[in-house]
């Protein structure tokens, strides 16, 4: 079987030439199908520049009630609502706090399951 002929990148002033459908190997990722891409998702960049200022603020370490009450130290990887939207808390720096992603998946647990248990 032949192969593809090549054809220029459709990336941007690239030049290369390339046998895959669209792009060079340089610029695959401009593939992906959209939402795909960093900066999608919940609330795109100005969530992430929150989410960096809030880590930055608690230095990056977890603040959950629990880790702070037992003077536990982890790496904060994710940033937690402490009053959820769903309970009416909001986007603000003062309601956001640097968590631990077990931490995370703990508190939207007992999180849920008081809403189940309260409706």
């Amino acid at each position: 079987m032949p192969q593809r002929t090549l054809k220029p990148c459709a990336a941007r002033a690239c030049n290369a030439l390339t046998r895959n459908a669209k792009y060079c190997d340089a610029h695959l990722d401009l593939s992906k199908a959209w939402g795909t891409r960093q900066g999608s998702g919940r609330g795109g960049r100005p969530w992430r520049r929150l989410r960096d200022q809030v880590l930055a603020r608690d230095q990056y370490l977890c603040r959950c009630e629990e880790c702070v009450q037992l003077g536990r130290v982890r790496a904060a990887t994710e940033v937690d609502h402490i009053v959820a939207l769903a309970q009416g808390g909001t986007d603000y720096p003062s309601n956001l706090r640097a968590i631990h992603h077990d931490c995370h998946k703990l508190k939207t647990a007992r999180e849920a399951q008081a809403a189940r248990g309260s409706g």
